[in-house]
């Protein structure tokens, strides 16, 4: 159990730059635009596209407390 809660910690350590980087990068990353595609209002567009990456960001900056109470567990072994 020792192995997986150090690979538990240190993808909750790499999640923390990644969810920036969703964040920041996030409007011009094509996750999840095929809903996107449809609207022709490009205004419309940039500001659904900012709020998508700015979800992006949050949910996958869930995962590092999440992943470092796990990590925390296992090595307990609770």
């Amino acid at each position: 159990m020792q192995t997986l809660s150090q690979i538990l910690f240190w993808v909750g350590l790499l999640s923390i730059p990644l969810s920036w980087l969703l964040w920041f990068f996030g409007p011009q990353l094509e996750v999840g635009r095929h809903v996107l595609s449809n609207i022709t209002d490009p205004a419309l567009k940039a500001v659904l596209q900012e709020a998508h990456a700015e979800r992006w960001g949050i949910f996958v900056g869930l995962w590092p407390a999440t992943l470092f109470l796990l990590s925390f567990l296992l090595e307990k072994g609770i």
